[in-house]
């Protein structure tokens, strides 16, 4: 009797957490590869996102004795921390009952050495984050810590069977540190259209009177995790300047998400006197509420501080504002500049030169044709690049290929 290939999955988010989360591919990819056969296996947190369960039937979870709550600020730091003390033990699990491939979708440090040290050398993972950098970019007496971890992570990539990108520069990057190319492939942020999309005039009236936006306002949005990485407390000085309050007296921020830099950003909005063009909304109840929010805005707004570890992302903040037809205003970094192309479907603006943020968001609020054409070319790209079916298809040929 032919005995079946294993493959497990892992996220620290839990299963639906983490197609919540950016993994809107990955249902699609289950019901690929349980129908071709495959036995695969999940390990992670609870989550408190409703459970999908006709995906639940495909694969067999495997959930750990705690939750992950995206709403809990404190979360990511504490979770994460308890999702050190599981991985040993995962790996461990995988190796016992014959799995092939274990995958784990984002890049928490030293996963890749803990996983082929308890499991064993068939461990892929995906590359777009650099969390060390983040989080020590204010303690510069822990440098030495970040630059170890690193050296440790490029040392058990290169000996990986297989790595996701996110966006091509990730490789290059990663090549000039050793790891070989041929590993290496291209797995763009998905987004699911049905969840994701334009909405009629109706609810775009409604959800703008739900936030306190007239028909008259300029409304900018952004969403994710507040991070100070994300710089918004720059954006919040762009838009309490003189030019900015002159030219845009309409202009609001919808400011969708929650996390660390949460009291800070409201403390901010409250000294330079801009609260009444603030909306600070927080996690919001479900992915219809933030579609509906994202799609009423008049322009999508992607921001980074402009850090290295910044290149490396395309974002889900990106792919969600043009799925909903959303001209976009990104911050010019490797990446993301693989996505938007300037005057095509956004505008890009260098961090370092806040007037450049400043003519260009004026142009574009004053501008509703040019809101429009910018819009429908983000939309475009994001059918054809990012949806669910093209990327489910392309991670499991690549998959598949490295395991059956």
């Amino acid at each position: 009797m032919k005995t079946r290939k294993k493959i497990a999955l892992i996220h620290r988010y839990g299963l639906e957490g983490w197609i919540c989360c950016g993994g809107h591919a990955i249902p699609s990819m289950i019901e690929q590869l349980a129908e071709s056969g495959v036995e695969l296996h999940f390990f992670g947190p609870r989550s408190n996102e409703p459970k999908n369960e006709k995906m639940r039937t495909q694969i067999c979870v495997h959930e750990l004795p705690y939750c992950w709550n995206r709403a809990n600020s404190s979360d990511k730091f504490t979770k994460t921390l308890l999702w050190y003390f599981w991985l040993p033990l995962i790996g461990l699990r995988c190796r016992m009952n014959g799995t092939q491939l274990i995958w784990n979708d984002e890049t928490v440090p030293l996963t890749a050495p803990i996983l082929r040290l308890f499991f064993g050398k068939r461990v892929a993972i995906t590359v777009m984050d650099f969390f060390m950098r983040i989080y020590t970019k204010k303690h510069p007496a822990l440098r030495w810590l970040c630059n170890g971890v690193e050296k440790m992570d490029y040392a058990a990539w290169r000996k990986l069977p297989l790595l996701f990108t996110k966006v091509e520069y990730t490789q290059t990057f990663l090549a000039e540190k050793g790891v070989p190319k041929s590993i290496m492939h291209l797995y763009r942020n998905p987004v699911d259209h049905t969840k994701f999309h334009p909405i009629d005039e109706a609810t775009r009236k409604t959800t703008r009177a739900h936030f306190g936006f007239s028909d008259s306002d300029i409304v900018l949005t952004h969403h994710g995790i507040l991070h100070p990485n994300k710089g918004n407390d720059w954006i919040l000085h762009q838009l309490a300047s003189e030019k900015i309050k002159s030219n845009l007296p309409n202009l609001k921020f919808l400011l969708i998400g929650d996390g660390p830099e949460m009291p800070h950003l409201k403390q901010l909005a409250n000294q330079l006197d801009i609260s009444d063009r603030i909306v600070f909304t927080g996690w919001l109840p479900s992915e219809a509420d933030l579609n509906n929010a994202l799609a009423a805005a008049d322009i999508g707004l992607v921001m980074r501080i402009g850090q290295e570890t910044d290149h490396f992302h395309m974002t889900d903040t990106l792919v969600h504002e043009m799925a909903c037809e959303k001209p976009i205003l990104a911050v010019d970094l490797h990446g993301i500049a693989e996505v938007i192309h300037d005057g095509e479907n956004g505008f890009l603006f260098s961090p370092n030169h806040p007037e450049i943020f400043c003519e260009k968001l004026i142009r574009l609020a004053t501008h509703p044709s040019l809101q429009k054409t910018l819009g429908q070319n983000a939309l475009a790209f994001s059918q054809k690049e990012c949806n669910i079916k093209t990327c489910a298809t392309n991670l499991l040929s690549t998959i598949s290929l490295n395991t059956l």
